[in-house]
């Protein structure tokens, strides 16, 4: 799309894009001297930019996308781990995939990881305040199955190439093989992450029992269902 064209769909006036592109805040690409966008790149990076959005917008979004089942249904014990190495995004990924192949949730974990570092060469999905949503660009190429969750934690923070620039320590890795699924997945995990102390609490917990009952109390309390609690 062009600059024009950009501004347009994401309602906003050129100069706002302009100023944008000089704080590399948005995906594009210069050809011949003219900004150019790629529309389903814009639609990833606004995924994941959700969680910093007004609060009536993410309202909207969310509500448009609550009627499926609460994220402690998409969390196992054994896909919450509490020791992630940091270093490079491939060998983060190989670490949140390892419980998909040893669960059999997958066939090929390689395979899985390079699907996801595709996605994360479009943008990061490291949204910020410590905390990256992992996921393949197309759910449809996912083998049947989910919606799952695998939760890692880094305590000492890694470079995922972070919107912020920060450290990344805390990471949702999402699994499902249907696009409207994924996006309610995702809907409801920026409810959730829309409270840096749950975030907090979640990267200090002792044990993956102690992840998952953060997770069940947020789900209790309806911030995942309702952003004006």
């Amino acid at each position: 799309m062009t600059l024009a064209e950009t501004a347009s769909y994401l309602k906003v006036s050129e100069k706002t894009v302009l100023r944008m592109i000089r704080d590399r805040k948005i995906p594009c690409a210069k050809v011949s001297g003219q900004w150019r966008f790629v529309r389903t790149v814009l639609d990833d990076w606004l995924l994941s930019r959700m969680n910093v959005v007004h609060d009536n917008n993410l309202g909207s979004l969310v509500k448009t996308y609550n009627d499926s089942v609460p994220l402690s249904r998409l969390l196992r014990p054994e896909f919450i781990l509490m020791e992630i190495e940091p270093g490079p995004k491939e060998k983060v990924l190989a670490q949140l995939v390892k419980p998909f192949k040893e669960y059999g949730i997958i066939n090929d974990a390689d395979v899985f990881v390079q699907r996801l570092c595709r996605r994360e060469g479009m943008v990061s999905t490291a949204i910020g305040r410590g905390v990256a949503i992992p996921h393949v660009r197309n759910p449809e190429d996912n083998p049947s199955g989910g919606p799952l969750l695998c939760i890692g934690i880094c305590r000492e923070g890694t470079d995922f190439k972070s919107l912020d620039g920060k450290p990344t320590r805390l990471f949702f890795l999402v699994y499902t093989d249907s696009e409207v699924v994924h996006l309610r997945v995702m809907a409801k995990l920026t409810g959730l992450l829309r409270s840096e102390e749950t975030v907090k609490r979640i990267i200090h917990a002792s044990s993956p029992q102690q992840v998952l009952n953060e997770v069940v109390k947020e789900d209790h309390r309806g911030i995942v269902y309702n952003p004006s609690s």
